[in-house]
């Protein structure tokens, strides 16, 4: 059953490699992950079925549901952040955080939105935090799918990075978007893309550099009327971090407040979904300004590859300069690429399958 359904969803080449690739990263299991990773496969069908709404109640009984066998994090909690509760919001704001909506704009799409979940022989599977899993995206839905239906002998989460956004959205941002969005923002300040090699003392890696960012920073000026500020060289990039007395005067990078304005007034407008993308994409790239351009229209990355080669700049010049250290660079790029691809993946089927 679950072949004539993967039939209907062709996985771009892209979308294809991620797949692989995560297939691949879950091979490297961890001692933590073992513990969460262990359990035997138990189920022989995979399907996509349709749901109610998160903010709905759900028509589907108890005993027609599973419960999730995995956690969405690797800190042993039931969370992916370790927010481990629900915060009651409401009918009306759940709603609004888990309805589509293109990044920038607060309006929601004028078409039908269908929500869809995964069945495992049958029973629909729950998040693991005891909510239907249910994502506004049949294509993304055959995908999670598709993830559990490449689980072999064992439960492998680490292969299951579209079931883990999905989770995360659905389980805490969500119902804690706050905690969320200040993460993300909490990048600006410290945004790798703007922190520069002195070309005088290191010509190569800052030609990189420039190769790499100097599109985005010219898109950011376009978008929000102000370049984003940055650190020249190791000692002024010291000088812009450190801890200062005067807490009028935080720490970071001096961003023209409007630019802080301007990029606060963008992520409080993001719905849940491109919120967790967005938190994704912050934390493997170390930087807001190449999770904002990955989700913005007109970005000067076609491709994500792009952002995840201008995020690893001085990296991948070390790997050059001094070769590269198996089990560790090699690791951190896999990494990258899967949680990076997976977000863009995540939003891109939301936004394709609702019109947006």
């Amino acid at each position: 059953m679950m072949q004539s359904v993967v039939k209907s969803f062709r996985l771009s080449s892209r979308s294809q490699r991620l797949l692989n690739t995560s297939a691949a990263c879950s091979e490297k299991v961890t001692s933590r992950d073992t513990r969460l990773a262990g359990r035997l496969r138990f189920y022989k069908e995979v399907d996509v079925t349709d749901v109610s709404a998160p903010w709905q109640e759900s028509e589907v009984k108890l005993d027609d549901t599973i419960a999730s066998p995995i956690s969405a994090g690797v800190d042993g909690s039931d969370s992916a952040s370790g927010v481990k509760y629900l915060q009651d919001l409401g009918s009306s704001q759940l709603e609004y955080m888990l309805s589509p909506r293109r990044p920038g704009s607060v309006d929601t799409t004028d078409s039908p939105i269908g929500w869809f979940g995964v069945t495992l022989d049958g029973k629909t599977l729950k998040t693991p935090m005891g909510q239907t899993l249910s994502v506004p995206s049949q294509s993304l839905a055959i995908a999670i799918a598709a993830e559990w239906d490449a689980q072999e002998k064992y439960l492998k989460p680490a292969g299951m990075p579209l079931m883990t956004l999905a989770c995360t959205t659905l389980d805490q941002v969500a119902h804690n978007p706050q905690v969320y969005r200040q993460e993300c923002l909490n990048f600006l300040p410290t945004d790798t893309t703007c922190f520069w090699a002195d070309p005088t003392t290191d010509r190569g890696l800052h030609r990189r550099q420039t190769e790499a960012w100097k599109d985005l920073h010219d898109f950011v000026e376009k978008k929000f009327r102000h370049a984003p500020a940055y650190a020249m060289g190791t000692n002024e990039g010291m000088i812009m971090v450190r801890k200062r007395e005067n807490r009028n005067k935080p720490s970071g990078l001096p961003h023209n407040q409007e630019l802080f304005d301007s990029a606060t007034e963008w992520t409080f407008a993001l719905d849940a979904w491109h919120l967790a993308a967005l938190s994704s994409m912050c934390s493997q790239g170390k930087s807001f300004l190449l999770g904002w351009a990955v989700l913005e229209s007109g970005s000067p990355f076609k491709e994500v590859r792009q952002a995840i080669e201008a995020s690893r700049v001085e990296e991948e010049f070390q790997i050059s300069s001094w070769g590269l250290v198996e089990g560790g660079h090699d690791y951190d790029r896999l990494n990258c690429s899967i949680q990076m691809n997976s977000a863009e993946v995540f939003s891109k089927a939301i936004l394709l399958d609702n019109e947006l």
